[in-house]
């Protein structure tokens, strides 16, 4: 059930990452299989995925979320405006991180890369995990969605 409607653009040095738009349209599209609702809040909507180095995203994350310390990914979601517009929102990734983490985890880095834009999507959606029961339901929707690509277990 590929959305041929969806406009995925992907920008920067995935510093040997392997990842495509195609990945990105094939998550959307396990995600979109999981949820009427969740399918209605990210088919037929424009997402930016841009890969970075860490001081790139350090900054990003000290100017928009007040935290002065590099991270693996962070999420942009639209604005309601933009998304009644067809932007989903902005995903911004940091390939070295995502490289130290897999290993450090012991994880293939596709799968744990897979996981994060999963995870991103999931935030683009609307969901949350600051409180227990939204967190439980994100991780649930994470965890389906990576079983069906073969994923066993992105934790």
């Amino acid at each position: 059930m590929t959305n041929k409607n969806t406009q995925i653009t992907i920008t920067g040095d995935l510093e040997g990452l392997l990842f495509s738009e195609t990945d990105a349209q094939l998550l959307i599209d396990v995600l979109s299989e999981l949820d009427q609702d969740l399918r209605d809040k990210i088919i037929d909507k424009s997402l930016n995925i841009a890969f970075m180095s860490s001081e790139s995203i350090h900054e990003l994350n000290t100017n928009f979320l007040n935290n002065d310390k590099p991270t693996n990914v962070l999420s942009f979601p639209a604005t309601k405006e933009d998304n009644a517009e067809g932007i989903l929102g902005d995903v911004a990734i940091c390939p070295k991180i995502i490289k130290d983490e897999s290993a450090l985890q012991n994880k293939l880095e596709r799968d744990h890369l897979f996981h994060l834009v999963v995870h991103s999507l999931l935030h683009l959606a609307g969901f949350d995990h600051k409180e227990n029961v939204e967190a439980d339901l994100m991780e649930s929707l994470e965890i389906q969605a990576l079983k069906k690509i073969g994923i066993a277990n992105p934790y």
